[in-house]
């Protein structure tokens, strides 16, 4: 009987030391990533199951918009005057060029800027829900599987925008989410149905974060 609990909780603690290694290895894999290209937050849970925009046209999605709003991404990390171009390539993926400026503050102002730029590629996942589309920037692997890391919630196509990104690693998922306007600065006017239907997915929207577009 002692032999059998023995056996038991050396299983157990194999188990533990595994789980807690990768937890770990996860938590020092971001934060290198984090101290190289700029800030990341890890949350502990599951992605939502995200519903994206029906009828998404993206013909009309196409063109020039302003991030209003945003969560940390390392690639946007501490940047003003943010704002995403979406044209069609030759060969009928979408281009996408995110730009903006990074500013270094001292005392709450800018005493040095330099510009942004960074060109990736999309494409439509499953032409049943175009909505959702998978992005990659700049040589960037497909960490994916090809999977939709790009879901279009909301958009009236004039105005703005509601975009989710979800990725698991481990326990843990690194959330994204932007709110874009057609507008450089200009708040939607529906931005409480937006901020609740983000939260009714479990969205967090307190980690918001607002983009500054003065002197752009």
């Amino acid at each position: 009987m002692i032999s059998v609990l023995l056996n038991r909780f050396t299983v157990l603690r194999t188990i533990y030391n595994r789980l807690a290694m990768n937890a770990l290895h996860l938590l020092i894999t971001a934060c290198l990533a984090a101290s190289a290209s700029g800030f990341i937050e890890l949350f502990v849970g599951q992605c939502p199951k995200i519903t994206t925009k029906t009828n998404f046209d993206l013909n009309r999605y196409l063109g020039l918009w302003f991030s209003y709003e945003n969560f940390d991404a390392p690639f946007q990390w501490g940047s003003t005057c943010v704002r995403a171009l979406y044209s069609i390539k030759p060969n009928g993926r979408i281009k996408v060029i995110n730009s903006g400026y990074s500013d270094v503050r001292l005392f709450g102002r800018s005493f040095y800027r330099s510009p942004i730029r960074i060109e990736g590629e999309a494409f439509i996942v499953d032409p049943a829900k175009p909505g959702g589309l998978n992005v990659r920037f700049g040589g960037q692997p497909d960490t994916d599987g090809g999977r939709a890391n790009y879901l279009i919630m909301d958009t009236d196509y004039d105005n703005y925008s509601v975009v989710y990104s979800c990725s698991k690693q481990s326990i843990f998922k690194i959330e994204l989410a932007w709110i874009l306007t057609r507008q450089k600065g200009v708040r939607p006017a529906n931005i409480d149905t937006i901020y609740q239907t983000l939260t009714d997915y479990g969205v967090n929207v307190t980690n918001f974060k607002r983009v500054d577009h003065s002197n752009c």
